[in-house]
């Protein structure tokens, strides 16, 4: 056997084994690992800090007496702020939008007579004593002096961004959980995290069933319960 033959079978067989070798290492570089998806779940109770007071004043004048209307607003709005005052709620805790105006008829079978002036006013307290407009909102006897008053509750939570943070960890951490869970009667373990992602908060009313894809925000009770879930996933080993 000459040399030249020589040479160019070890040459051949040299590239038959790196191409072996080789073809190995990208078949299991490019196969893909084996890994577990698991939804984590976490709900806290949390207690509104914060109370937001609407009220709809409104008043009517017969005739065409614009500045007996204003004037009955004017009364109204300063009865009210001088109630808030004496209870320690100070004007800084309210605002409110321009008087609406409008005009009011009678009708007949031939006519339509102009009766008077109807008009509409809302006044927002925002206060973080809860228990305070609570009770006059609930008991408005002392409020309520000719016209009508309509008025609603809605609450809020200052650290509703803290809370929530700590919410996805938590979720986080009970997807990891469960994840242990199912692989006790397997041989797999549990391998790093490679994602996460975050769904949308729940915030309604304690023991509540209501569910939104966009989420929900529900601030009509003081008390709530914000819920969350984290969708996880993990590499096997």
């Amino acid at each position: 056997m000459n040399s030249g033959f020589k040479v160019g079978l070890i040459i051949g067989v040299s590239l038959i084994i790196s191409a072996v070798i080789f073809g190995s290492y990208f078949y299991q570089a490019q196969s893909p690992g084996q890994t577990i998806s698991v939804v984590g779940a976490a709900s806290q109770d949390f207690e509104a800090d914060t109370v937001k007071w609407t009220l709809n004043v409104e008043e009517d004048v017969v005739g065409d007496n614009l500045q007996e209307g204003y004037d009955k607003l004017k009364a109204v709005r300063e009865r009210i702020f001088g109630l808030l005052a004496a209870k320690g709620i100070d004007r800084e805790s309210i605002t409110m939008k321009p008087a609406q105006v409008y005009k009011e008829y009678d009708y007949n079978a031939n006519a339509r007579i102009f009766r008077g002036y109807h008009f509409q006013q809302t006044i927002y307290v925002i206060t973080d004593q809860v228990d305070t407009v609570e009770q006059m909102a609930f008991d408005p006897v002392e409020l309520l002096d000719g016209g009508t008053i309509n008025s609603h509750l809605e609450y809020f939570y200052t650290e509703i961004d803290d809370l929530k943070k700590e919410l996805v960890g938590a979720a986080t951490l009970n997807a990891k959980e469960r994840a242990e869970k199912m692989l006790e009667q397997t041989d797999a373990k549990l391998g790093k995290m490679i994602s996460v992602r975050s769904g949308v908060f729940q915030i309604t009313e304690p023991n509540s069933t209501r569910v939104e894809a966009g989420g929900i925000h529900d601030t009509s009770t003081r008390k709530e319960q914000i819920r969350v879930t984290a969708h996880v996933t993990f590499t096997l080993k």
